[in-house]
């Protein structure tokens, strides 16, 4: 599997409560847009957790992680139609 991709500098999760809602915002857009960049990536990640094969992951895949799980993002939504995942994560 290649290496993931960073879209964005200094990606990473900020506290929630250090941000501001449009803050807010912004990082979640740049979240789903890097899960979208990275998408071969993700599946594979996605589909290591679902055979119970992810035992250790580095900083950046522990983000993507915890983001994906935490929001009910459904990875396989993009692999189906991109447009209609962007248009279901993306907040306006």
């Amino acid at each position: 599997m290649g290496a993931q991709h960073v879209f964005f500098q200094e990606f990473g999760i900020p506290p929630r409560e250090e941000l501001l809602p449009e803050q807010a915002k912004y990082q979640k857009n740049c979240l789903v847009l890097e899960i979208a960049n990275n998408w071969s990536f993700v599946r594979w990640l996605m589909d290591r957790h679902r055979h119970g094969e992810l035992k250790q992951v580095d900083p950046l895949e522990r983000d993507w992680f915890n983001f994906i799980i935490s929001n009910n993002i459904d990875v396989e939504k993009y692999e189906k139609n991109s447009d209609q995942f962007l248009n279901e994560y993306i907040e306006k």
